[in-house]
């Protein structure tokens, strides 16, 4: 009896010194650097062959040494808050217990005492408010039951305390067994701990607190909790935290609906590969803060139900998710967000990142938020409200895959730290700013030289001259209030400019890119009312490397030339001809002219009785359109002198004849009046006197007036003269015939 006494006392001393020398240290989570996140005391945890950060699988805490350290290191300055949260005061009395930091002393066996030596010499057993504990050290097994209903922190203190003195591999839990209250943890650091048996005996509905209830179990391999009734426990914080080993994980009865605090909840689960989380209801949650932070084998995460709108902090909620190569966010409600340090920090998978809806008004740190998502191509953060933001400290670091960036929209009046915001982008290609945007300490280092899109576009960009730089260059030169514009990158370029004369552009500019010396040629674009001036010397030649090559093709104005297809002819609209009055009243029916685009036509006007050519149109020669074309003829009603006809474009009228008093004797037809007409002769002027125009020349000077008339034109005119001297004639023959029979009688 006193051997087993010893035993037990000197076991009892060795777990004491072991938990006093593996108690953790405090760390100011809120400055941890990722070198801190990703590094620990376990080196033989490692992301993976192709990332040689070191993580920490079995602990989040850092020494005070390594944080002190940590001040030297120059490779990462993303500080993640992985560990402490805001609401978190109760949980972390609770997760102090259950992480050992407050150890009571350790239960000594005696004769006297609850804990004795059962039927099996060396079977260990306990009772605490309740609960009945065994343990098997041949087997490894730890055995509980009872009914638990001490609402005190201390109850779940004693049972962990049991399992960590005894190491048990497994848990059976045998009976129905009853927690009230807080059973935060309850199994925590049980690094021996493979497996559970009876969980389903476990009644937690009345349970409020499971903070680090299984936390830092490292060989556990699988968890069944169907038949956990989580419907009133508030706070989940670590409660699978460095479950490492852990490869199948049901939680799909989970009521989580009164839970605030999900932050670190499966925290450095890196075995797992798929999670669902189809049934969480996580809209009182507050803090979701590293909540998958290091799952670096999740494959598939659905996380589309998630209702975020009251969560304050999303820090590194997804931070090395190495595999995880789609994510869907698009149910993120951000508004309330204060805090997104390292939320997708080295999320190297992922292909896709949908945040355009992010509401970023009341985020104040964005601290490595994309940092080396090195798969993304691009990161639609054009929309974001940068007001409030003090720290973009490695925001966008190492994103080498990244092609595009629209960081325009950003404020960073108030921004203290951009250090290498945009350090280590070496696939940016686009890059567009804007007036608030500060570049000074952002490290951006791609090579190549950047060139303003200008007017242009990101194909073919204006490529200002005073506004092309290296990466260095634009650091140094930016000035927000009148370089704000878009930018994009070459490595070598030749840039073919089309200009007039006068430097205008008359057309987009051709790119070109190529490697160190390879040839390169350019050639003239044909443009509309323009021909080649000049053919530059630098036509054709080879890339130079860093380098941006002009080849500007000068043009000038070409004459105006209708356009002719003699192979295809084109019919044309119809010309149509009016002859109207002062009043638009049609004087004859409308000729139509028809013909093909290009070929010429003419018009004529015609005389009327009665009227005068009042205007001739500009349009009465052309050519034949697309278009149909008017053309309209004006005329102007003579006056109602009966003695006048007035022929169009004729400088004398024959007089009509009057009836004569002596019949025998017409009076003979009297002369126009003679005309002057002034010819100007330099400064001097010539009178030129007609002699009298005779009756027989009216038609000679009717035909010089209408030449451009065509053939076809109207003979109206001519006609009715001759109706009217064979009308007189008659009259005269009728007189002088009634004359002679009188005389005869």
């Amino acid at each position: 009896m006193n051997k087993n006494k010893e035993k037990l006392l000197l076991g009892g001393l060795v777990v004491s010194l072991g938990l006093l020398s593996n108690s953790p240290q405090i760390v100011k989570a809120d400055h941890l650097a990722v070198s801190h996140l990703v590094s620990g005391n376990d080196t033989k945890s490692n992301i993976d062959s192709q990332n040689p950060i070191a993580t920490n699988e079995g602990n989040d805490q850092t020494n005070t040494a390594a944080d002190s350290n940590s001040k030297d290191q120059t490779t990462s300055l993303i500080s993640v808050p992985v560990i402490s949260t805001k609401n978190n005061e109760n949980s972390d009395a609770d997760a102090k217990a259950a992480n050992q930091k407050d150890v009571p002393p350790v239960v000594k066996h005696g004769e006297n005492e609850q804990q004795k030596i059962a039927t099996k010499a060396n079977l260990i057993s306990s009772d605490s408010n309740g609960a009945h504990l065994t343990y098997d050290p041949d087997q490894e097994v730890a055995t509980i039951s009872g009914n638990i209903t001490a609402d005190s922190n201390d109850v779940p203190r004693t049972i962990s305390q049991f399992f960590l003195t005894n190491k048990p591999k497994k848990i059976v839990i045998d009976g129905p067994l009853a927690i009230k209250g807080s059973a935060a943890g309850l199994f925590s650091d049980l690094n021996d701990l493979e497996e559970f048996e009876g969980l389903s005996n476990f009644d937690t509905s009345q349970v409020t607190n499971m903070a680090s209830m299984f936390s830092n179990d490292k060989n556990l391999k699988s968890l069944d909790l169907s038949s956990f009734n989580t419907s009133n426990v508030t706070d989940m914080n670590k409660l699978f935290k460095s479950c490492s080993a852990l490869t199948n994980l049901d939680v799909s009865s989970f009521n989580t609906a009164k839970v605030k605090d999900m932050s670190t909840m499966f925290n450095f689960c890196t075995s797992l590969t798929n999670l669902n989380l189809n049934n969480f209801d996580t809209k009182n949650v507050e803090n979701m803060n590293s909540m998958f932070y290091a799952c670096r084998n999740l494959t598939a995460l659905n996380i589309s139900s998630f209702n975020t709108a009251k969560v304050t902090d999303m820090s590194a909620m997804f931070g090395m998710c190495l595999k995880l190569s789609n994510l869907n966010v698009a149910s993120f409600d951000t508004s309330s967000a204060e805090q997104t340090v390292g939320m997708f920090l080295y999320c190297m998978s992922l292909n896709q990142l949908d945040v355009s809806h992010f509401n970023t008004s009341n985020v104040t740190s964005m601290n490595g938020m994309f940092a080396f998502c090195t798969n993304l191509t691009k990161i639609d953060v054009s929309h974001f409200n940068t007001d409030k933001v003090t720290d973009m400290m490695e925001m966008f670091s190492g994103d080498s895959g990244l092609a595009s960036l629209d960081i325009s929209n950003f404020n960073m009046d108030s921004v203290t730290s951009s250090d290498n915001m945009l350090n280590g982008l070496a696939g940016l290609n686009y890059l567009k700013l804007g007036a608030k945007n500060s570049l000074s300490n952002t490290g951006l280092d791609t090579p190549g030289v950047w060139v303003n899109v200008g007017d242009g576009t990101t194909e073919h960009p204006q490529a200002l001259k005073d506004k092309r730089w290296t990466s260095p260059q634009l650091l140094t030169n930016y000035n927000p209030a009148k370089d704000a514009d878009a930018y994009v990158r070459y490595n070598a370029a030749v840039i073919t400019h089309y200009q007039d004369q006068e430097g205008n552009q008359l057309a987009s500019n051709d790119v070109q890119t190529g490697g160190l010396n390879t040839p390169y040629t350019t050639k003239p674009k044909d443009i509309t009312g323009y021909a080649l001036a000049e053919t530059p010397a630098n036509a054709s030649g080879s890339f130079a490397d860093n380098t941006i090559t002009d080849v500007v093709y000068l043009y000038k104005k070409a004459p105006t030339k209708m356009p002719v297809n003699p192979n295809v002819p084109s019919k044309a609209a119809d010309v149509i001809v009016h002859y109207q009055d002062e009043n638009g009243n049609e004087l004859t029916s409308d000729i139509v002219l028809s013909g093909n685009v290009g070929d010429g036509y003419t018009t004529g006007a015609k005389d009327f009785a009665g009227y005068t050519l009042k205007s001739r149109p500009t349009n009465a020669t052309g050519f034949f359109s697309t278009q149909t074309q008017d053309v309209t003829y004006i005329y102007t009603k003579n006056n109602n002198n009966p003695s006048v006809n007035n022929p169009t474009n004729s400088s004398t009228k024959p007089e009509k004849p009057n009836k004569q008093k002596n019949p025998t004797k017409p009076k003979p037809q009297k002369a126009v009046s003679k005309q002057h007409h002034v010819k100007k002769t330099g400064r001097r002027f010539q009178i030129i006197r007609h002699s009298t125009i005779k009756s027989h020349n009216l038609s000679n000077t009717s035909k010089r007036t209408n030449v451009l008339a065509k053939t076809g034109e109207s003979k109206e005119s001519n006609f009715m003269i001759m109706l009217t001297g064979i009308i007189v004639t008659g009259t005269v023959a009728v007189i002088d015939w009634f004359t002679r029979k009188r005389k005869g009688k």
